[in-house]
């Protein structure tokens, strides 16, 4: 299981509704999964284009699927934050950026 899936929500404003959803149900969803570490959203902003795009890791894959949002590539970490789940979710699919 090491598909990640993204959805482009807008610009930073037209992001802000979805987003908000994303987190409205991430929360019960985590909880109910016993809060693993690894079941995270991110998001990105490109300035150059303008665009929020918002990244399930592999875990939160029936989230990602009930918000249309489609397989692809790992995000790099430049330029990423944790929009929902846990702070060591980064460490976990980030490793690299994390060493000692």
């Amino acid at each position: 299981m090491s598909t990640w899936f993204s959805i482009e929500l807008g610009d930073g404003v037209q992001a802000y509704e979805p987003s908000t959803k994303i987190l409205e149900e991430f929360m019960p969803a985590y909880i109910a999964a016993g809060q693993p570490y690894d079941l995270a959203v991110f998001s990105k902003y490109d300035l150059s284009k303008n665009m929020v795009t918002v990244y399930f890791t592999p875990a939160a894959e029936d989230m990602a699927n009930s918000f249309g949002a489609t397989a692809c590539d790992k995000p790099t970490i430049e330029k990423l934050s944790l929009l929902a789940g846990d702070q060591r979710a980064l460490g976990i699919h980030f490793p690299e950026t994390h060493a000692n």
